[in-house]
């Protein structure tokens, strides 16, 4: 009878809840805000990314047809600052462009020509494509989110 009596009482406290509460919710929270801040810093990271390949075909279209590819390579690494950022150069050539944005179809044309889509001359273009594996503190975000980025970009050269 006693111990039904202490446990009714027990039942009915209030004392330490708060407590346990927070110690109940705390792990979840901290989850949380360590997914909340990988994905930041993978955003960070995709941004960054894109505007070294902008700086790249910015590059590109103002060094005109005397563009390298190891150049463009290290203009790419330079803008992102990033280290394991794999960058691949197509061009400079001669291309009709199929769309635009500007896509570029997988053969070239012959510079000066007349592209027989739409009559347009035929154009000097380079593509720059940058890839980079971002790694993520928390354990299982690369299970729920690519962390492989990829961005590319093609400039018009003069």
């Amino acid at each position: 009878m006693r111990q039904l009596r202490r446990l009714r009482r027990l039942a009915g406290a209030r004392r330490g809840s708060v407590t346990l509460e927070f110690v109940l919710a705390s792990p979840e929270l901290l989850l949380l805000l360590g997914f909340t801040i990988d994905y930041a810093l993978l955003l960070r990271a995709r941004v960054t990314l894109a505007g070294g390949v902008m700086s790249g075909a910015q590059y590109a279209s103002v060094q005109g047809t005397s563009v390298t590819a190891g150049s463009l390579q290290s203009v790419v690494q330079q803008a992102t600052g990033m280290s394991g950022i794999t960058a691949t150069v197509t061009g400079p050539a001669c291309y009709c462009p199929s769309s635009y944005p500007v896509t570029l179809p997988a053969t070239t044309s012959t510079c000066g020509s007349t592209c027989p889509a739409d009559g347009s001359t035929a154009r000097n273009y380079v593509r720059v494509v940058a890839s980079y594996t971002y790694l993520p503190m928390m354990p299982g975000m690369s299970s729920i989110v690519a962390t492989t980025l990829t961005e590319s970009a093609t400039a018009m050269l003069p």
